[in-house]
């Protein structure tokens, strides 16, 4: 995912997009294979606030349930366009953008991403949540989903092969 920071936070239509998939989050109806998923978030601003607009998109990723999530945050200091950079400005970038892409390369993509445990537990604590809620109204949405997937026992979406 890529956006460009805007009074220190993500794009409006960044912001639209996260909101639509707000559904996915793990507490409500999270998609089985986020959990095997792997992201790369790429931001980039004049100045200071890239960081903060990569936190924003990574909170969301992580609530889907993306466990192994990566960061490049370009600080241009300068000029919006490549070619207005100073050149020492471009080979920072450039290295940095190089390390990232190293690191990326040297992951084996036949294997799903390993599920961290912070992220287990969000979905264990949740779980807990909704058999109380299924049980409260068998007819809750949420809840449903859950029972469907057979979440409510023992199964767990990060052994889904």
């Amino acid at each position: 995912m890529a956006s460009p920071a805007y009074v220190f936070h993500i794009t409006g239509a960044m912001k639209t997009l996260l909101d639509h998939f707000a559904y996915l989050w793990i507490p409500h109806r999270p998609a089985p294979e986020m959990f095997s998923k792997r992201a790369v978030i790429i931001t980039q601003c004049l100045g200071a606030g890239g960081k903060s607009a990569a936190k924003d998109i990574k909170h969301s990723l992580s609530w889907w349930g993306v466990s192994e999530i990566h960061q490049f945050t370009g600080k241009l200091m300068g000029d919006i366009a490549w070619d207005g950079l100073t050149e020492k400005k471009r080979l920072e970038l450039t290295k940095k953008i190089t390390a990232l892409s190293e690191k990326c390369i040297r992951i084996d993509y036949t294997k799903p991403a390993r599920t961290k445990l912070i992220t287990k537990l969000r979905f264990l604590i949740c779980r807990m949540m909704q058999k109380s809620l299924h049980q409260k109204d068998p007819q809750y949405l949420d809840g449903r989903y859950w029972a469907e997937q057979g979440w409510l026992e023992n199964s767990r979406p990060w052994r889904v092969g």
